[in-house]
């Protein structure tokens, strides 16, 4: 089962938030996943820091087009973080490959990008669990899906606490697959 971890790329700065991503990458070492990340810092990069890597395979999906240029680059992790690395030039190619190759996706905080990748997982019927005051973009989905003037039946949940919202997501994937 391979799940989508989008959020913001930037630095995080608040106690809360980085212990929240401590405990996520944690949890999720204890499941049977695979995670997929665009490879940079920020939200994605502490929980896939926090992973175990021995316990699950994580697979990045970078922008650049190669490992010297990943590397070089100041907002990604090192590729020494991940099972893999996929280099698909150019951010919405990256974003759009990693969403289609994910079963479901796990929204944290974010910002303009985490909309873009959130927007795709929904128009690709991706079940998507949104971490609800995780800061960012994430608290404000629910309006804008209340005025997106569509439907997403069953598709989208919300929740506040990551682990009852990741064994919802893996439920719902595992009823589905």
């Amino acid at each position: 089962m391979k799940i989508a971890l989008i959020g913001s790329a930037s630095e995080i700065k608040s106690n809360r938030i980085l212990k929240l991503c401590n405990s996520i990458g944690k949890y999720l070492s204890t499941k049977n996943v695979s995670l997929l990340t665009g490879g940079s810092y920020g939200i994605p990069g502490l929980v896939v820091k926090a992973c175990d890597v021995n316990k699950i395979n994580i697979i990045a999906y970078s922008p650049d087009k190669d490992e010297i240029n990943h590397n070089k680059r100041f907002d990604n992790l090192n590729s020494k973080y991940f099972s893999k690395i996929k280099y698909i030039k150019g951010f919405t190619a990256r974003s759009l490959k990693m969403i289609e190759d994910s079963d479901a996706v796990i929204v944290i905080g974010g910002r303009i990008g985490t909309l873009s990748e959130f927007t795709i997982a929904l128009e690709g019927g991706k079940k998507i669990m949104v971490l609800k005051k995780s800061g960012g973009i994430s608290d404000h989905l629910e309006y804008i899906l209340s005025v997106a003037d569509k439907k997403f039946p069953n598709q989208v949940f919300f929740e506040t606490d990551y682990k009852k919202g990741i064994d919802k997501l893996l439920e719902v994937i595992n009823k589905n697959i």
